[in-house]
């Protein structure tokens, strides 16, 4: 089985995101590249802030020759699986999807200073870019809270995307909702399908950590002036500096 690791944003200013997600839930930064891009992790996931780039290089696969994404807006952008062997993954993706070898490089940097941990990108059938890494995305699946437990994306079909995601990683069918939404698990990360939008796009809309203490989150939160929403699910909901939306939860996303 594959495990959903990493999940990485497109960042006007990296420092200001792993600052924000280092005081509020303790993670801890692991990498900073020449290019300022930034990576933290809970202990097991691996948030990557990657800085927005002003120039544009030519595109060759799947990212440009300079390493950049091919989007520049900022926001939430692609995530990660974590697989055991790296060609055997590869090999089972349908001929049809584009992929390519990730530069591993960024803003120009080789060597491992520029290094990246993901190997290979490929684009789903939805049209969402997906990292494989057989290295790891700098975590030490080392459990603690609070961690990253949940991401959503939003799928045109949830059910033709449950095939496509459990067929390629073997993900668990953990239930369905009502309004047709999809919960697959890694043993660890929640995936939600869902058709809904937060954003103006589809692909990856938010994600979730748990936490032990939400009433110490948000009075976290409130003292940095976060401006915070709870559901009737005794969730909470908040934005970073940024502007990606976040939900908190002490009960996680399992059941």
């Amino acid at each position: 089985m594959a495990k959903l690791r990493h999940i990485a944003f497109i960042s006007p200013d990296p420092k200001l995101l792993s600052d924000f997600y280092q005081k509020h839930f303790g993670f801890e930064e692991v990498k900073v590249f020449p290019s300022t891009s930034r990576m933290v992790i809970d202990g097991l996931f691996n948030l990557a802030f990657l800085k927005r780039r002003d120039k544009v290089s030519e595109v060759v696969g799947t990212h440009r020759t300079d390493g950049a994404e091919l989007e520049r807006e900022p926001g939430l952008h692609h995530y990660g699986f974590l697989v055991d062997d790296l060609q055997q993954a590869v090999a089972k993706l349908p001929a049809t999807v584009t992929r390519g070898v990730s530069p591993q490089a960024s803003d120009g940097v080789g060597g491992p200073e520029g290094a990246r941990p993901a190997e290979v990108r490929f684009v789903d059938p939805w049209g969402n870019n997906v990292d494989l890494s057989s290295r790891g995305f700098l975590g030490r699946e080392e459990k603690k809270l609070p961690a990253v437990r949940l991401a959503v994306l939003s799928v045109p079909d949830p059910d033709a995307a449950m095939d496509f995601y459990q067929l390629q990683f073997d993900l668990n069918l953990l239930g369905r909702g009502a309004d047709g939404s999809i919960r697959l698990s890694d043993g660890t990360i929640t995936i939600l399908l869902t058709k809904e939008q937060t954003r103006n796009k589809r692909g990856i809309q938010c994600f979730g950590i748990e936490t032990a203490n939400l009433a110490a989150l948000k009075e976290s939160l409130h003292g940095a002036g976060v401006a915070t929403s709870e559901s009737s699910l005794g969730q909470l909901q908040f934005k970073d500096p940024e502007g990606n939306l976040v939900i908190a939860s002490e009960r996680g996303w399992a059941n």
